[in-house]
């Protein structure tokens, strides 16, 4: 029996619950029988007793919240965050009777240490000789590495400044993290995994797909004929899609209105009343939904998603939901980044908005490429993406140290 403390800056959860919290749920959630995982959480996601309570007993494991030291608040205020080299959650502490109790769970012989969250990559060194396995991850200083370089889009001088911070900040965390024969740095994208190396040469950093999430039970029917296509654009208007997203809707808003009422376009989370109000006048059937309560089952009510991300890095979990549920995905290449599906056959990247436009038209014209696509995007993902495998490929990773 292998015994693995998980030390993680949010409570596991199925789906992400404000922060990046469903992806150790579900490497755990498919993890071997002879491998006992105890979890201790900074909880920074604000998860209920309720809801700790749930993932415990889906998981089979027992959660632990760390108490996060009072004195943090004063790294907080706008001023002290200027002056900090480091990111604020960079300083944060592992408390005694929190090692405390780690140590003793980890004092079988057959024992290892997995941290969740690249800010706290620094708490590896309370565990020297143990086998450890860290996962960022994303990285962090190549997302501010990519704003800083994005030249179509508008940034204020202030937006330049603190960019620029927030790159050294964490490039030079990066650069300090801790290293040696026994840790491995495991992340979900490619060109973030190299980008690591570059900071930290002496960092071993693997790189292993994302895993899809969960399935809904309705099966997916495609398209049929006479049947207007549904397109779903999902996630929130923000910083990381609105320059896309402007672009895809002018583009929308060039097609024939022949093309415009071939379909019903979905927006589903927040921010996109805008989008809605534009598209609605421009003559197109829209409907938009904020929260639904089976995040799955809607997502695969329709037949395409349009994905048009602006900047990121690691794997998107939305789009691959959207693939594992049966719908075409047409995205930006930053939206397809670290997805194994190629571009005409099991999805559709596009790099400017007369490109999305063509494409609207053309699966317009001949709606079963949708279905064609769609049906070698799900397969393609569910194989390189399954949570069994790379569940497995994760987990395999403390038998390298």
């Amino acid at each position: 029996m292998k015994h693995i403390a998980l030390i993680s800056l949010h409570t596991p959860t199925a789906t992400n619950c404000r922060g990046a919290s469903a992806l150790p749920f579900h490497l755990l959630a498919y993890r071997q029988p002879d491998v006992r995982v105890e979890v201790w959480s900074f909880n920074l996601n604000g998860c209920s007793p309720e809801q700790i309570a749930a993932t415990e007993a889906s998981l089979g494991l027992k959660i632990h919240v760390i108490r996060r030291p009072k004195w943090l608040r004063l790294l907080s205020p706008a001023p002290v965050r200027l002056l900090l080299p480091k990111p604020m959650l960079g300083y944060l502490p592992l408390p005694i009777d929190s090692a405390t109790e780690i140590k003793t769970f980890l004092s079988e012989s057959n024992s290892a240490v997995w941290i969740y969250g690249e800010d706290i990559a620094h708490l590896a060194r309370k565990f020297n000789g143990l086998p450890i396995v860290i996962t960022t991850p994303d990285c962090e200083a190549m997302y501010y590495h990519r704003v800083l370089g994005m030249k179509d889009v508008p940034q204020s001088k202030l937006s330049v400044v603190r960019y620029s911070l927030m790159y050294h900040r964490y490039a030079g965390m990066a650069a300090k993290y801790p290293v040696g024969s026994r840790i491995i740095y495991h992340l979900v994208g490619d060109e973030d995994t190299l980008f690591l190396k570059k900071m930290n040469p002496a960092a071993d950093a693997v790189f292993i797909r994302h895993p899809h999430y969960d399935l809904s039970p309705l099966p997916h029917a495609g398209i049929s004929a006479n049947e207007k296509i549904r397109l779903l654009v999902a996630g929130r208007y923000d910083f990381a899609m609105a320059h896309a997203v402007d672009e895809a809707v002018l583009a929308m808003l060039s097609l024939p209105q022949s093309v415009k009422t071939a379909y019903v376009v979905s927006f589903l989370g927040k921010g996109w009343s805008g989008c809605v109000a534009t598209l609605k006048s421009a003559g197109f059937d829209v409907e938009l939904k904020e929260y639904v309560e089976d995040y799955a089952a809607e997502v695969s009510s329709h037949h395409i998603q349009l994905t048009p991300v602006a900047v990121g890095t690691g794997t998107k979990g939305k789009v691959l939901d959207a693939f594992a549920n049966g719908l075409m995905v047409i995205g930006t290449p930053l939206a397809l980044e670290n997805i194994a599906v190629e571009s005409g056959k099991e999805c559709i990247e596009y790099k400017s908005a007369p490109e999305l436009a063509r494409w609207l038209v053309r699966l317009a014209e001949n709606p079963p490429m949708i279905n064609e696509i769609a049906s070698a995007g799900k397969s393609a993902v569910l194989h390189h993406h399954g949570r069994q495998k790379i569940a497995d490929e994760f987990f395999n990773l403390f038998n390298r140290l």
